[in-house]
């Protein structure tokens, strides 16, 4: 009995390779698909008001930025709840900054998209900060994002 290509009764263009789908995607700007404005928190702010920014703002990501509002790194949601589970009253007694990764996560605002989903994997976090020429941020690209890029 021939073998049947389950693709080929699906209306609708012929498949393409995974390459020649992605290749647009991976080269778009990540200007065009980042998220923005920013939502940004200073480093001194407790780690409980960061928690309910991100709640009162349905988002899982804030972006950290010293006194001159240049970037300091991402603080994700998962990095609160992992601080408090190690210690319930952190919410209260630690600041933004001082729970943040020592590399932040950041890219200039010219990056692809490519650049800014290899740095999320090597870097193992779920958003990268975009920044502007003196390092402060314009966007945040989140694996969201990454998201409805791909699903259109």
């Amino acid at each position: 009995m021939p073998t049947v290509d389950p693709r080929a009764s699906r209306p609708g263009p012929a498949p393409t390779p995974a390459a020649d789908r992605r290749a647009p995607v991976a080269d778009q700007p990540v200007i065009e698909v980042m998220s923005a404005p920013v939502r940004t928190i200073p480093a001194d702010l407790a780690l409980g008001e960061a928690l309910r920014r991100m709640l009162q703002a349905g988002c899982r990501h804030l972006v950290v930025v010293d006194r001159a509002g240049r970037c300091l790194g991402v603080l994700a949601d998962r990095t609160i709840a992992a601080a408090w589970a190690y210690d319930p009253t952190v919410l209260s007694r630690r600041a933004a900054g001082t729970v943040l990764d020592l590399e932040p996560a950041t890219l200039d605002r010219y990056a692809r998209v490519l650049d800014a989903a290899r740095l999320m994997r090597t870097a193992g976090v779920d958003a990268v900060a975009m920044v502007d020429d003196d390092g402060r941020p314009v966007g945040i690209l989140t694996g969201g994002d990454l998201i409805a890029l791909l699903a259109g």
